[in-house]
């Protein structure tokens, strides 16, 4: 990786269970994303990477870039596994406020992402 300084941590993740579901969560705490979850020109895109740190060593992070029309928002965020987890199953990702009031939702057309529990654990025995 080039620069590390393009993913320093912004936002923070958090996994929230709707009707007993686990969802992947970002929260906005900055209120920047309010005006933005009714926009018919909202895209966004999702790019996982690895980065190095010292002393916690190797950190896989997530660097997700809202546009619109009008606007361009990126953060990152260094999720933990259950999060990840969520993603790879779900296929979505919700902002939220920091009154976990929901703002919108991703979805992820990928055909990269896992699609079943045993092809998870499959894939995590290859990686180990």
């Amino acid at each position: 990786m080039s620069n590390t300084e393009d993913f320093i941590p912004t936002h923070k993740s958090v996994i929230l269970h709707l009707q007993g579901k686990p969802v992947a969560c970002v929260i906005d705490t900055q209120n920047i994303y309010d005006g933005i979850n009714d926009d018919p020109s909202l895209r966004a895109s999702l790019t996982g990477f690895l980065n190095k740190d010292e002393e916690l060593g190797l950190l896989m992070g997530l660097q997700l870039k809202i546009k619109t029309n009008e606007e361009f928002f990126q953060f990152t965020v260094y999720p933990n596994d259950d999060f990840i987890e969520t993603v790879i199953f779900d296929e979505r990702i919700f902002m939220i406020n920091e009154k976990m009031d929901p703002l919108f939702s991703l979805k992820l057309n990928t055909e990269q992402f896992v699609k079943t529990k045993s092809e998870f654990d499959k894939f995590q025995k290859m990686i180990k």
